[in-house]
């Protein structure tokens, strides 16, 4: 698998591209979500529609979709993302990792979690995300700590041997905190303790939300405070306008990014971009009127946003 990734690649170098990789994610949406919130933007497409629309609207890289790499082979993938211009974005992180999942769960995943590392690997793909749910009906904090950070060590080796880093996603919203008796992370120093207490953080990192920042409360200053090497995704959106605040606002439904101006959008990509961040920037809305649209018209309204809040920024692409 890895020859026909070698194979491709130098037959034709990769275009110059940008530190930030605008990746369009219609394809490998997570487990966790229900049919109607499939996909960053409410739509699910196949490998090859996903990589067509990236091109055509100018993204610079698209997300894996592990069934048609199982089914494909990761040297057509490699073919196809060649054809259209394309960088590898990301695959979601499949491993029962959650402490919703069982010690016998979690293990019985590592399997098939180690072939997704092998074939997407092979694909281009260098990393994977997933989240932390942030609060547990049987686990209190120091339990769920505990068993996360377990988790996270058994898990290192994997990465460590494919060459993939992890993002993980804190849970912002006070909302999804509420759903459960025992609350957990839900902030970014939260995470960065919890890599830290495995030792994982050469291969795991942050999967950061602006969503997520903004009702966890940081500001700037966490932002600038990180070192480029801890972020390895970054999710943009911005946030209902309404009777909310913060902490209130819900986490199932947002705006395009810069569609309120609610979020300090500029001003995190900023700090982001000043710090180096290298790696893929996704519009991760929740919207329903995406969600209705045809997908060309949601991708391509995603994308417009997307370049907006750059531009805004001051970020070249």
């Amino acid at each position: 698998m890895a020859d026909a990734l070698e194979a491709a690649l130098k037959k034709s170098p990769p275009k110059s591209r940008s530190r930030w990789l605008r990746t369009l994610n219609v394809t490998d949406a997570p487990a966790h979500t229900d049919n109607p919130h499939c996909g960053s933007i409410g739509h699910v497409l196949t490998f090859p529609q996903s990589c067509r629309l990236a091109q055509q609207f100018g993204f610079d890289a698209v997300n894996a979709d592990r069934a048609f790499l199982k089914e494909h082979g990761p040297g057509q993938a490699v073919q196809l993302m060649k054809q259209y211009e394309l960088a590898p974005g990301a695959f979601a992180f499949s491993a029962a990792f959650n402490a919703c999942y069982a010690d016998a769960d979690f293990e019985q995943s590592l399997v098939p979690f180690e072939q997704d590392l092998a074939i997407c690997r092979a694909a281009g793909f260098t990393c994977c995300v997933g989240y932390v749910q942030p609060s547990s009906d049987t686990l209190d904090y120091y339990g769920h700590f505990s068993l996360l950070s377990k988790r996270l060590k058994r898990l290192k080796p994997l990465l460590e041997a494919h060459g993939v880093r992890l993002g993980l996603e804190f849970i912002g919203p006070t909302t999804m905190r509420h759903e459960r008796r025992f609350d957990f992370i839900h902030t970014l120093d939260g995470l960065r303790a919890l890599i830290a207490a495995a030792d994982a953080q050469h291969c795991v990192g942050l999967k950061l939300d602006a969503l997520h920042w903004y009702t966890s409360g940081a500001g700037l200053l966490d932002l600038e405070k990180l070192s480029p090497r801890e972020i390895v995704y970054v999710e943009v959106n911005d946030a209902l306008d309404g009777d909310y605040d913060r902490f209130t606002l819900p986490e199932f439904e947002r705006e395009l990014p810069g569609a309120t101006g609610i979020i300090n959008l500029t001003g995190m990509l900023k700090s982001l971009n000043a710090l180096g961040f290298e790696g893929p920037i996704v519009v991760e809305p929740w919207n329903a009127r995406l969600r209705e649209m045809a997908p060309v018209d949601a991708v391509e309204q995603a994308k417009c946003a997307l370049d907006r809040c750059l531009r805004k920024a001051n970020i070249a692409f």
